[in-house]
């Protein structure tokens, strides 16, 4: 189901990488170059610590360079629900990181001359019942009390400054957010590992993870072994089966995209007025923007596990599409694609280490764009200050896994997931 993205047909030219033969050493293996390894390699390198990456396919294949590219502040839960989970200062905390993450990625897209139309523009959040309002009023007062955090409440009679639709009730503006062309961020931040001196090996997918007699860790592909001081693996949604106790810990969920034809540049403008990132409050929500050029890419989530009802699904989103701006009905989808999503138990991103040494982050429950740069900053922190011996403090750190109960990757249950969620979609 994985078919040419409009991030992968629009992209900057790539250079191309070798993929791992013989044995090379390094003081920190990263497995995946998405965003999360990528961050971890570029601080880690910037530290002057020697980094390896391995990518089973090639830079931003996975949910990095197939995402909607949209930098959204907070997380899949609301602040308030935050607050009642977690406590008042550590959701505080958890605001800042959020706030931070975008920042960062805006300093280093800058920094580092990355070229992927990064720009705040600000997301909207629109309401899909009038209900669903009256709880982003509620979550409106709840930021400004308790984070002295301010976003903008849309009412329906001023949505067509926002949207050109009658679909969906107001909703809630946050100036803060961004977007970026996600494939271009990811082939930029490649670059600016390998200008800091780090080395990123593509089609060299990891095959097993040991330990030798000096406990250095050996990491094995196909034609190579990669030995090092510290592991990190950088892979959410695409673990499968690499490290156990992760892969009975992250539930990978299916998201699919459309693109459209670029469109007259009157016709995107006047969709999307103020060119902001939006998504919407139905439990299977939509999620849409314009491009840098001129089309409306427009995702939803797939819930699949094989090709039979690919079909289906993409025109089941189109239709979707043309509910929400029926303009569109007579424009052509010239990309149509998937990618994965990783949801943990408490959809809330896990980080931290193992007791095998394995460094890990992971599972942004749609949040990754914006979270999994940070979180790279953050691993590559962790392993400099355990070599200082120095201690940290994260609330989204977490010092054991659980596995998901009567959960495998493998299982019939993923098989079952669909049901369940057409189930979701149908009642929301």
């Amino acid at each position: 189901m994985d078919l040419v993205s409009v991030w992968e047909a629009t992209a900057n030219p790539s250079k191309p990488r070798s993929s791992l033969e013989g044995d090379h050493y390094c003081d920190v293996v990263v497995i995946g170059a998405g965003f999360t390894g990528l961050s971890t390699a570029y601080h880690l390198q910037k530290n002057n610590t020697r980094t390896i990456v391995l990518e089973q396919s090639k830079v931003g294949a996975g949910g990095s360079g197939r995402n909607g590219g949209q930098i959204l502040t907070g997380y899949l839960h609301s602040m308030s629900a935050l607050v009642k989970q977690k406590g008042l200062d550590a959701a505080r905390q958890m605001l800042q990181m959020s706030l931070d993450s975008i920042a960062l990625i805006e300093s280093i897209t800058q920094e580092n001359g990355i070229s992927c139309s990064f720009q705040r523009k600000g997301h909207l959040a629109a309401a899909y019942k009038p209900s669903h309002l009256e709880e982003l009023k509620k979550e409106q007062q709840a930021l400004q009390r308790d984070f002295n955090y301010s976003v903008k409440i849309v009412e329906k009679r001023d949505l067509p400054n926002e949207l050109k639709t009658d679909f969906y009730f107001g909703g809630s503006i946050d100036e803060t957010s961004a977007s970026f062309h996600p494939m271009n961020y990811a082939l930029g931040l490649a670059e600016a590992v390998e200008n800091q001196g780090g080395t990123i090996f593509e089609r060299s997918p990891a095959r097993s993870i040991e330990r030798d007699a000096q406990n250095r860790v050996v990491v094995k592909t196909e034609h190579g072994r990669v030995i090092a001081n510290e592991l990190v693996i950088a892979t959410n949604a695409y673990s499968g089966n690499l490290h156990p106790l992760i892969s009975k810990t992250i539930i990978p969920v299916e998201s699919i995209m459309i693109a459209t034809e670029q469109l007259p540049e009157k016709l995107a403008q006047s969709l999307i007025p103020q060119d902001r990132s939006v998504y919407d409050t139905k439990y299977m929500l939509y999620y849409f923007r314009r491009t840098p050029d001129n089309r409306i890419a427009f995702g939803g989530s797939g819930r699949t596990t094989g090709k039979r009802d690919a079909r289906e699904l993409f025109l089941n989103l189109r239709a979707g599409m043309v509910k929400v701006f029926p303009e569109l009905e007579k424009a052509r989808i010239e990309y149509s694609w998937s990618g994965k999503v990783g949801f943990t138990r408490e959809r809330l991103p896990y980080i931290g280490k193992l007791k095998d040494g394995t460094h890990f982050a992971y599972g942004y429950a749609g949040h990754g764009a914006a979270m999994s740069t940070l979180m790279g900053k953050l691993l590559a922190a962790n392993i400099r200050r355990e070599q200082r011996g120095e201690g940290r403090q994260n609330p989204l750190e977490i010092n054991e896994l659980r596995p998901i109960p009567f959960y495998s990757q493998s299982s019939k249950v993923v098989g079952l997931m669909k049901y369940y969620y057409k189930f979701l979609d149908y009642i929301s």
